[in-house]
């Protein structure tokens, strides 16, 4: 039976041992050239530009979700108000009870027409109506719906 010395001891000469010996894949090489480390750079910069590229273009597509969830939240309350409210030429209070957030707005466009083909802003005795909401953010045009409605 080995006792503590004599393990340690063997364990001390296979150290020595690794320490001596000289590994043949390690023989000769002294070092990376300044060529090999330029083109790891350039390699790790190309990697670096397209994970950052990735991360712009991410951000952008959320922004651009977010913007129209927003729009089509806000073109829907405005639809479901004006579709509760009685049959009328314009409705200016339709976004009274309904909060628009900073940087948005909202306008509501009608136009009449007696047949379905011709369109006016102005009403005289036409009984289809086509209203428009359309969602805006910082001027730049988010979404758009469109109703129609009748007189009855």
């Amino acid at each position: 039976m080995l006792g503590i010395y004599d393990f340690t001891g063997w364990v001390g000469d296979v150290m020595r041992w690794l320490g001596k010996a000289r590994f043949r894949f390690l023989q000769g090489q002294r070092g990376f050239t300044l060529i090999e480390v330029l083109v790891a750079v350039g390699i790790l910069g190309l990697i670096g530009t397209g994970v950052l590229a990735a991360f712009n273009t991410n951000a952008r597509a959320a922004r651009t979700l977010d913007e129209q969830v927003v729009g089509a939240n806000l073109a829907t309350a405005y639809l479901e108000v004006i579709r509760e409210s009685p049959y009328a030429t314009t409705y200016p209070n339709a976004g009274d009870n309904i909060t628009i957030p900073f940087q948005y707005s909202v306008v509501i466009d009608t136009e009449f027409s007696s047949d379905g083909d011709t369109w006016s802003d102005n009403y005289t005795d036409e009984t289809l109506q086509k209203i428009t909401v359309i969602v805006s953010r910082e001027g730049k045009g988010v979404l758009s719906l469109c109703t129609y409605r009748t007189e009855r």
